[in-house]
């Protein structure tokens, strides 16, 4: 029996959804020689001081989004973010080296940096026979982070992130762009939203406005509900609050009061995700690519209330192609929505633009080519444990090499340029200078120093010339 391996971890859903859409693809397939299996190596690995610190700062970036976003452009070259995680992994990697003994797998799929970067030093070192292949969520952004030379494959999701990271140096022959994977049970309704309503305990004739901010629940929904409390604005407004119980609480408290022709529905974690978004009129929450691509499958447009630096692209995409809007106040998106329950035309021409991009989910294709990547595997020859020794410290001393090379490099760079302004600057004097000089008038046409003058022994006007001596 065959074992594929997709590693991930529990901060955030952006890497847990992918895996789990390709683990329920496999299981449709149902294949009796294959062992799939979504791993949580935070968990396994008992990497406990890094996963709440990375839980911690994924929090307090949800929060505060300048922290990631200052982060993530100073975080997008090859070695950075390697060192630290070399440097806070030193623990895990003994356990990472007993797991693969002990579980050998075939194939290994990485949705997560940290785990990327232990791969290709256990691969480099001669420590990894699997087959390895890199999983990058980011949809429309190729950031250096996700990925590394040493794997066999790098899987992206569209063609503007292929060419991305091909620019940056990795093999085009080893970068595969597919459609976005999204699991089979997010599968698009086709029950009318009045009888989707009745099931989900909803009223079926107002304006439906669904809020979800990913299922750990963070983002602005106090501020928006707020605003819309005192507009009081006629539509029907249900809130998917996640894992977050302080704002459940907060909004069931606030549901209970009377608000005219605004009526609130709130609901916990919720397994039937698909269904409220099928319900509902409009969506709002921030542009996670799971969630955009999740909402546009059940062809309802997406009202982007925020976005962090990596889903940028993603937020840009969804405005280029006109199926969702952007809005960062509590007043314009209340306005917006009340446009929009008062010119329904708007929505169904949204809902035109969302069937022409004609979305469908990647994860059939990545199934067929990850059992592909399995069949072509090459049993790879396995160093001793003194040789990958050896192989791990000569791989070290040339990526330290390597970065000082570049900033070698970036520093001769910057020199070269500030000599190029200094010779600019130094250009634009100069011409000036002979402008100058070229509009001064010549002595001879503007009546200069006559030679009487001179001869009478002054130099100008009431100007006696100095006597020689």
């Amino acid at each position: 029996m065959k074992r594929i391996d997709i590693y991930t971890i529990d901060i955030g859903g952006g890497h847990i959804a992918p895996a789990m859409a390709l683990k329920e693809q496999f299981d449709i397939l149902g294949r009796k020689d294959l062992d799939v299996r979504v791993v949580n190596l935070g968990i396994v690995l008992r990497m406990s001081f890094l996963r709440h610190l990375y839980k911690y700062y994924w929090d307090k970036a949800l929060r505060y989004p300048p922290l990631i976003n200052a982060f993530y452009r100073g975080a997008d070259n090859p070695y950075f973010m390697k060192i630290i995680d070399r440097f806070m992994g030193v623990s895990a990697l003994p356990r990472f080296v007993a797991y693969l003994e002990r579980e050998k797998p075939d194939l290994v799929v990485s949705t997560y940096f940290t785990f990327t970067h232990f791969l290709e030093l256990l691969k480099r070192a001669g420590q990894l026979s699997a087959a390895t292949v890199v999983l990058n969520p980011e949809p429309f952004d190729s950031h250096h982070i996700w990925f590394s030379h040493s794997f066999d494959w790098s899987m992206v999701f569209s063609e503007k992130s292929r060419e991305e990271i091909v620019a940056k140096g990795f093999a085009a022959r080893k970068v595969r762009a597919f459609p976005f994977p999204i699991k089979p049970s997010f599968s698009r309704r086709t029950q009318s939203k009045t009888t989707l309503r009745k099931s989900l305990h909803l009223a079926q004739k107002p304006f439906t406005v669904l809020f979800f901010f990913g299922a750990e629940g963070v983002g602005p929904v106090n501020k928006f509900i707020s605003t819309l409390v005192e507009r009081k604005c006629a539509m029907q407004v249900v809130i998917i609050c996640g894992r977050n119980e302080q704002l459940r609480s907060e909004m069931e408290s606030l549901a209970s009061g009377s608000h005219g022709r605004l009526t609130i529905a709130v609901r916990g974690y919720v397994t039937n995700l698909a269904d409220y978004i099928s319900a509902s009129d409009v969506v709002v929450g921030k542009s996670g690519p799971n969630q955009v691509f999740e909402t546009l499958l059940q062809r309802r447009p997406i009202i982007i209330s925020s976005f962090l630096a990596n889903e940028k692209e993603t937020t840009s995409w969804v405005m280029r192609n006109h199926v969702g809007w952007l809005t960062r106040s509590s007043g314009h998106l209340a306005t917006l929505l009340e446009k929009l329950a008062e010119h329904p035309t708007i929505l169904r021409q949204y809902e035109k633009n969302i069937v022409a991009l004609k979305l469908r989910t990647g994860a059939p294709e990545i199934c067929d080519f990850l059992l592909d990547v399995l069949k072509a595997k090459r049993p790879a020859r396995k160093r001793t444990m003194g040789e990958a020794i050896r192989h791990m410290k000569e791989r070290m001393v040339e990526e330290g090499e390597a970065m000082t090379r570049r900033r070698v490099k970036n520093v001769a760079t910057r020199q070269k340029r500030r000599r190029a302004r200094s010779r600019g600057k130094l250009a634009a004097r100069t011409a000036r200078t002979a402008a100058l000089k070229a509009k001064r008038p010549k002595a001879a046409a503007s009546g200069g120093i006559s030679a009487a003058k001179k001869k009478s022994g002054t130099s100008g006007p009431g100007r006696p010339r100095r006597a020689k001596d």
